[in-house]
């Protein structure tokens, strides 16, 4: 366990008031030997805050001595998460280390991560990074012997959601933006990853090493405040297609949006989008469908059961 971490990584273990806490080279030592040894990763512990939670661990700068370089930091955990820091460039190790923090004190280390440079004056300080994550959303399950990971979105997913863009097929690019886009810019994924979790609300589906997985499927809600109702949209990668990655997605935003006091679910998709009226088909909620112009407009409200199927005798 850490004493301070500062936003770019680097830790400071060697003393607290009246207490010798831990020796400097032995710290090193024991984290440069975990990374050199055969599978074996660095994983540094820091409580967010100190004991009497009125002073934040994570810190601007350093007020102590520079005990472990961000160039031997890889895993960092405290109680709001995990991140893995290795490889990521200074603005990507900023926001992951404000997601670390308690939410009291994120808003004055965005500010000062900006007035030190290491976010651009343009960025914004997103509700995501207010709230607290709901981890209770998170679950993993094996798809095909490979091991799936269904989670909210972080501010820090902002490179991955923009390669899953960039890697969809034209006609899924097509049937998620209703237009050929080509580009994937900043602002069009800001949204996604700058979320509050309650009316915005982003659900991934990631595959591989943690804080360097492939985003392979995203759902997201957008809560609509005339109808209480919250527009749902999906993109699956085309060779995780037709494995229930979009199904279990639905599920999630479902859950999320009764628990936040949303009334339902709204999906606005092509009339021959067969695959989003199956997606919805199987929701407990009594589904309506019906067409507006170019449009097909799915909507389910939570306080509508979906009504038994009829029994035929004979």
């Amino acid at each position: 366990m850490v004493k301070e971490m500062d936003l770019t990584g680097q830790d400071s273990v060697d003393d607290l008031p009246l207490n010798y806490f831990a020796g400097v080279s032995s710290v090193l030592d024991f984290i440069r030997g975990t990374a050199a040894a055969l599978a074996g990763k660095s994983i540094l512990l820091i409580p967010s805050t100190s004991v009497d939670k009125k002073t934040s661990r994570i810190v601007p700068q350093l007020t102590g001595n520079v005990v472990i370089p961000m160039s031997d930091v890889t895993y960092v955990v405290s109680e709001y998460g995990a991140v893995n820091l290795f490889g990521k460039n200074l603005q990507e190790r900023a926001t992951a280390m404000i997601t670390l923090a308690h939410p009291d004190f994120r808003e004055e280390l965005f500010d000062q991560a900006r007035r030190l440079g290491l976010l651009t004056m343009g960025s914004r300080l997103g509700e995501s990074l207010r709230r607290v994550y709901p981890a209770g959303l998170e679950e993993t399950r094996t798809i095909g012997n490979q091991s799936v990971k269904f989670r909210p979105a972080k501010p820090v997913d902002e490179r991955r959601i923009q390669e899953h863009f960039y890697n969809l097929d034209k006609k899924d690019v097509f049937s998620r933006f209703f237009q050929n886009k080509t580009c994937f810019f900043r602002d069009d994924i800001e949204g996604m990853c700058e979320i509050d979790y309650v009316k915005n609300l982003t659900i991934l589906a990631v595959t591989g090493e943690f804080g360097f997985g492939e985003v392979i499927g995203i759902g997201a809600y957008m809560l609509e405040a005339d109808s209480n109702l919250a527009e749902a949209a999906f993109s699956v990668s085309r060779p995780w297609q037709e494995k229930r990655i979009a199904a279990t997605i639905l599920r999630k935003l479902a859950q999320a949006a009764m628990e936040n006091g949303i009334a339902g679910l709204v999906a606005y998709t092509e009339p021959a989008n067969t695959a989003m009226r199956k997606l919805f088909a199987p929701l407990p909620y009594s589904i309506k469908t019906w067409r507006d112009a170019d449009l097909l407009i799915l909507t389910c409200r939570f306080d509508a059961a979906a009504k038994p199927p009829e029994f035929r005798p004979g």
